[in-house]
């Protein structure tokens, strides 16, 4: 009987020891874990960006850096043989292509401002491994070295220059044009003129011809009067 009543009052015993050492142990790691834990891996988290994302951004700045470099490549200038049909049509080439230029350059500014934006972020995080975000870094220096390539590349005044090349080439073909439509207007000035002269030259060709066919006429007629006149004094006499 009394072995009952201790193993009765052992059991409940050795449950509360238990429970205590339990509670002891959990109080004790949960106490390390938090001492050990600082605010900087949470704000990292917030601002966690993936490899892809900075992969994508990368492979979007090489795509637009290329198209870049080659609708500026393209604008050249015109062949000085150009007719005013094509000088016009280059013309306003070049006028889209600047457009896509611009375009183009705005997107790649916007892709370098993203990634300078997750570069800014990983300096002011501070974080304790310096390899962690290596990618980021490597990716921003990327696209940076891209967009630098980019401006050196692109002259507005190159671009500038082909247009007022094309547009003095257009005014050049206009001039030469200009006397070929006024001459149709001077020749029959001319042509009229020469037909004066001619009818002139003639009526004075033509005068000296009918005194001169007159004149023999009318001495013919003056001496066959004087040898009437003779004849018919010698019959008088």
């Amino acid at each position: 009987m009394s072995r009952r009543i201790q193993q009765t009052i052992l059991l409940p015993s050795l449950c509360c020891m238990a429970f205590y050492a339990g509670t002891q142990l959990v109080g004790e790691t949960e106490a390390a874990f938090s001492s050990q834990v600082s605010p900087d891996p949470i704000t990292m988290n917030a601002a966690f960006v993936f490899p892809a994302t900075i992969h994508g951004i990368e492979d979007r700045a090489q795509k637009v850096s290329k198209r870049i470099d080659h609708t500026f490549h393209t604008i050249v200038a015109p062949s000085a043989k150009a007719s005013m049909e094509e000088l016009h049509k280059q013309l306003e080439e070049v006028r889209a292509m600047e457009e896509e230029l611009t375009r183009q350059l705005s997107t790649m500014q916007i892709l370098y401002d993203e990634m300078s934006v997750y570069h800014l972020d990983i300096q002011k995080q501070g974080v304790t491994n310096v390899h962690t975000y290596d990618y980021v870094r490597e990716g921003f220096q990327h696209v940076e070295d891209m967009m630098e390539e980019v401006r050196a590349t692109v002259d507005f005044s190159h671009i500038e220059a082909i247009r007022s090349s094309i547009l003095l080439q257009i005014q050049d073909l206009e001039d030469q044009e200009e006397p070929s439509i006024e001459q149709p207007q001077t020749n029959p000035d001319t042509k009229s003129s020469e037909s004066q002269n001619e009818a002139s030259k003639q009526i004075t060709d033509e005068a000296p011809t009918e005194i001169t066919d007159e004149a023999p006429s009318e001495i013919t007629n003056d001496k066959q009067v004087t040898e009437h006149e003779e004849e018919t004094v010698e019959h008088s006499e």
